[in-house]
C-alpha cells in the first residue's frame, strides 16, 4: 500500500488505497487525466525494485460519481487501527525475510567463488589467501549472528501480533 500511497502523492492525486479482506487492493483516485493514466502505468508492475513484494495481475477500472473522493491527498486507509499495524508488521516482515534470503543467496555465491579463487592464489600467495580465507569465516560468524538476531525478531513480532489480535476478539 505504501507504494501506490507514494506514487499517487507523486503524481498529485487525490483519493485512497486500501487492502480487502478477499485479498485484493481497491483504490479510489481523481486528478489529472495524464497523472492517473502514468499512475495506472506505475502501479501495474511485477516485483518493482521500489516495493519487491507487490504482484499486480491487473487493474479492474470504473467510473465513480463526481464528488465520491473526499480526500485532498492520496493516503492508505484501513478498517481498524489494528489491521493497520498488523500489516505493517508482516510486510516489514516479508521484506526483512526478504533482505535475509537475498543475503544468504550473496553470500553462498561470494563464498564459493571466493574459495575457488583462493585455493589457485594459494599457490603464489600463501599468506593474503590466509587472511582472506580468515575474512570470510568472519563474515559466515557476523551471518549466524545475524540470522539468530532476525529469528528473535520474527519470534518477537509474531507474539506481538498475537497479543494484538486476540485484544482485538
Amino acid at each position: 500500500m505504501f507504494f501506490v500511497k507514494k506514487t499517487g502523492r507523486k503524481l498529485k492525486l487525490a483519493g485512497y488505497v486500501k487492502n480487502l479482506k478477499d485479498g485484493t487492493v481497491q483504490i479510489h483516485c481523481k486528478g489529472d487525466e495524464k497523472a492517473i493514466s502514468e499512475f495506472k502505468k506505475k502501479i501495474n508492475v511485477k516485483k518493482p525494485d521500489a516495493a519487491p513484494l507487490i504482484v499486480v495481475e491487473g487493474i479492474n477500472e470504473k467510473k465513480l460519481a463526481r464528488g465520491k473522493i473526499k480526500q485532498k491527498n492520496f493516503e492508505e486507509l484501513y478498517d481498524e487501527t489494528s489491521a493497520e499495524m498488523s500489516q505493517g508488521f508482516s510486510t516489514g516482515m516479508k521484506y526483512i525475510n526478504l533482505f535475509n534470503n537475498d543475503t544468504q543467496a550473496n553470500l553462498n555465491l561470494l563464498r564459493s567463488e571466493t574459495k575457488e579463487n583462493f585455493h589457485r592464489m594459494d599457490e603464489k600467495y600463501d599468506a593474503i589467501s590466509k587472511a582472506m580465507f580468515a575474512v570470510v569465516e568472519g563474515m559466515e560468524e557476523r551471518n549466524k549472528t545475524f540470522e539468530i538476531k532476525i529469528e528473535k525478531t520474527n519470534k518477537s513480532i509474531e507474539s506481538l501480533l498475537k497479543i494484538l489480535t486476540q485484544k482485538k476478539s
